[in-house]
């Protein structure tokens, strides 16, 4: 499964509009629910974004749907949304090994003490 955190910012209309937000996150469980989706986890945040969720979607393709529930998401005029795809730490780690030349050197670890 794929993962991406949807950074959602409420509009004035939005914030105006607040007691409205159980029934669009019930909506979006729903639309979820039919195309394979899961929400992880939902914070509302104090700072630059309202809310933040954590989704898994089947494949990298998937994402894509995410963009079109933002824009519908946006089109009600509650929220403004920023969907950003997301590697687990570990596999971005194996993205960088795969695309470091193989004889460039490795580079010690944080905390390795060189001899002089």
């Amino acid at each position: 499964m794929a993962r991406a955190i949807v950074l959602l910012k409420l509009t004035r209309e939005g914030a105006m509009n607040i007691e409205q937000a159980r029934a669009i996150y019930e909506e979006t469980k729903i639309f979820f629910a039919q195309t394979g989706y899961k929400v992880v986890d939902l914070y509302a945040t104090l700072g630059e974004y309202d809310f933040v969720s954590i989704i898994e979607v089947p494949d990298e393709n998937a994402i894509r749907h995410l963009f079109r529930r933002g824009m519908l998401a946006a089109a009600r005029g509650a929220f403004q949304v920023c969907t950003l795809p997301a590697l687990p730490f570990e596999e971005f780690v194996g993205v960088v090994d795969e695309i470091r030349p193989a004889e460039e050197p490795s580079r010690p670890q944080v905390g390795t003490v060189l001899d002089k």
